[in-house]
């Protein structure tokens, strides 16, 4: 004990406090790990959206990034039908017409796919979540089928938007989601 009366730090903790750490970098909200199943052409195209991305951001903001283009899609076709007792539109029968309405190619079903994770922001989770709950009860789908429709909808914002010479964090992307689709 020092003669102020608190315990000082050894030599040794104050080394070890200013060394870099190992591993995965902290980000500034912890991260969540949420396993989906995906194809192998589904993880090809992480590798491949990381030319598309802007030069502060990596491979694993992509899932953040793939859920809040989810979620800017869905809401925006709440506000469509928003006069009406609806969450989405009526000719919407199945998971395929929203690949379609969007614009996307169809997933392949018949592909084998594997379990991997996938780490997400605690808001992203919950809206993942929330997509997910309104598709399970709407077509029974599960949350794999519900992040590779948020994949498919990533590459095609990212292919269609010249991000990479910009300097954007995680955040600033977002907002570029939200206003490009609300």
């Amino acid at each position: 004990m020092s003669k102020s009366g608190k315990k000082g730090d050894s030599t040794l903790a104050a080394l070890l406090r200013e060394k870099p750490k190992r591993g995965r970098p902290r980000h500034a909200v912890s991260r969540q790990n949420v396993y989906v199943e995906l194809t192998p052409a589904n993880k090809n195209l992480f590798k491949q959206l990381v030319a598309f991305l802007p030069d502060d951001l990596k491979r694993a903001d992509l899932p953040d990034l793939a859920v809040s283009v989810l979620t800017a899609r869905l809401e925006a076709l709440r506000r469509a039908v928003a006069g009406r007792n609806r969450e989405i539109p009526e000719g919407i029968t199945d998971l395929e017409s929203l690949y379609l309405l969007w614009d996307l190619p169809l997933p392949d079903h018949s592909a084998e796919r594997s379990w991997t994770s996938i780490r997400l922001s605690p808001q992203q989770s919950i809206e993942l979540g929330r997509a997910h709950g309104t598709f399970n009860a709407i077509f029974g789908s599960n949350r794999s089928d519900t992040f590779e429709l948020a994949l498919g909808l990533l590459q095609q914002f990212l292919e269609g938007g010249n991000f990479q010479s910009e300097s954007l964090s995680l955040l600033d992307m977002q907002h570029r989601i939200t206003e490009s689709y609300l």
